[in-house]
């Protein structure tokens, strides 16, 4: 039986290289669709809270807003 061709082996070893390193790409490309969904996780739950937040706020704010008015409007009645 004759030894194999050094072209044929070194296809071989070029064809084995490249699907050890698309495995390895598609491992971190799995890793990273993991940590981004984790990422868009924390940003619904921070945004949520956010407007849980606004939402006790805004009788606060309508209040100061008010409040700001009738000074506004007893400034400007007393005013010359």
């Amino acid at each position: 039986m004759a030894a194999p061709r050094p072209l044929v082996v070194v296809t071989l070893l070029a064809v084995i290289v490249a699907a050890l390193s698309v495995s390895i790409l598609a491992w971190i490309a799995i890793g990273t669709v993991h940590r981004a969904n984790g990422v868009v996780d924390d940003a619904q739950r921070s945004v949520r809270r956010l407007d849980r937040t606004t939402r006790d706020l805004d009788p606060a704010v309508r209040s100061l807003r008010r409040a700001a008015d009738s000074l506004n409007q007893a400034a400007r009645a007393t005013s010359p």
